[in-house]
């Protein structure tokens, strides 16, 4: 019955994981934390996730199948995760012979719900403990600076990465 629900979890994450990468990891938390593992097993698997070779949902799927139920556990996670789009694939192919959808209301639906879901990752990944100031400047002032400069988005993220180590090591009792 715990496989049938760990399956179930996954096909839930494929629906939605037209967002790919980031945006898809907040779903994964909500589905995986804390029944499957805690918050400190689930940072360990978005890192594993993260370096090995393929999409984030179809690794933490694999990870969390074999931890579960083994290699039986891994592959079913596995195909669950990608069942869903490689339906709704044979489906749109089959459908688009006959209709022909408005490509523009189609693409801003998909970037809505990509939005949501981003911003459901951040929520999940912000600090709970809590509140630092520093970080949600720093963290902002990064964003500013990648979205309405010409400075490349890898210059304000390393730079406030280290101004936020270069402040915690001048101040650190703040």
């Amino acid at each position: 019955m715990e496989l049938l629900a760990l399956l179930w979890s996954f096909f839930k994450i494929g629906v939605v994981s037209f967002g790919g990468g980031w945006s898809i990891v907040g779903l994964i938390k909500v589905e995986v934390v804390p029944r499957w593992m805690d918050e400190a097993g689930f940072s360990s698997l978005v890192a594993i996730a993260q370096v090995t070779p393929g999409p984030i949902a179809l690794n933490a799927a694999t990870l969390v199948g074999f931890r579960q139920a083994g290699i039986v556990g891994a592959l079913l996670s596995t195909l669950s995760v990608i069942a869903f789009p490689v339906l709704s694939i044979v489906a749109v192919g089959f459908i688009a012979r006959y209709v022909r959808p408005n490509e523009k209301a189609l693409k801003e639906s998909l970037r809505t719900g990509t939005l949501a879901m981003m911003l459901m990752t951040l929520w999940t990944l912000l600090p709970k403990s809590d509140f630092d100031p520093m970080l949600i400047f720093l963290g902002l002032a990064a964003f500013g600076l990648a979205s309405f400069t010409k400075l490349n988005p890898l210059w304000s993220i390393l730079g406030a990465g280290f101004l936020n180590a270069a402040f915690r090591a001048i101040f650190p009792a703040l």
